[in-house]
């Protein structure tokens, strides 16, 4: 296996949760359906287009938070349209709570990709590190454009987990086995994110993932296996 290594970063974020409604709250990683749709877009890919090419059973995705975050929450003025013509000519505003994540000084997410198919992971391999991309990626909303750096391609290994490891990658909460929580000092967090869509953007699969708030180091024993990179990462895929 071949794994790519590339970072995103930019000022402001939101992903937003799939189980809100009138308030726009946010994750505080990117789910994996985000990550495809940046992917999608280095492509060039068109929108709802790569769900199957970019399942969960053909694209790799592991998410590393790199940056401490906070949360903003501001309100949005939205158009209350409840007509095309409305749509043209607004009538009402409605005010809406929205969430922004923000950093110190950027949101800074480290991410590893691989792909089943050897052909479509060079073809991402080869955009990523050229910086060759069709449209321009960003930050969960298109008003939060982000950046791509380039950190390098390894040889990468699946093994069994036979002891502790420890992981700064979200991990799926079904496939831990015990957390040693002995002397950890930093912030877990727990959040329900969507995995896949069908065609027609409908959820097709949601889990809970487990990830440290600071980037911190987890230590757990898996149920089942991990990956290890050549430049010496231990990761786990989404």
């Amino acid at each position: 296996m071949r794994v790519v290594v590339f970072d995103l970063y930019g000022k402001f974020a939101h992903f937003r949760k799939f189980y809100t409604n009138s308030s726009s709250l946010t994750y505080g990683i990117p789910p994996r359906t985000t990550i495809a749709g940046i992917v999608a877009a280095i492509l060039g890919l068109e929108r709802d287009s790569y769900y199957e090419l970019f399942s969960s059973e053909n694209l790799f995705i592991g998410v590393n938070k790199l940056s401490k975050t906070r949360k903003l929450l501001q309100t949005l003025n939205y158009m209350k349209a409840t007509s095309m013509a409305e749509l043209i000519a607004p009538k009402d505003h409605t005010q809406v709570p929205f969430e922004i994540l923000a950093g110190e000084d950027n949101v800074v997410f480290r991410i590893y990709l691989s792909h089943k198919d050897t052909n479509t992971f060079v073809e991402i391999d080869n955009r990523i590190k050229n910086n060759d991309i069709t449209y321009p990626p960003y930050l969960g909303s298109a008003s939060f454009g982000c950046n791509i750096t380039y950190v390098g391609t390894y040889d990468a290994e699946v093994l069994d987990c036979k002891d502790y490891i420890k992981l700064n990658t979200a991990i799926r909460s079904s496939d831990i086995e015990e957390i040693n929580i002995e002397n950890y000092t930093g912030r877990l967090i727990k959040e329900r994110m969507p995995v896949d869509f069908y065609n027609g953007r409908t959820i097709k699969e949601v889990t809970t993932y487990i990830y440290d708030d600071e980037g911190n180091f987890i230590e757990v024993k898996l149920k089942d296996k991990f990956v290890k990179l050549s430049n010496g990462d231990v990761i786990t895929f989404m």
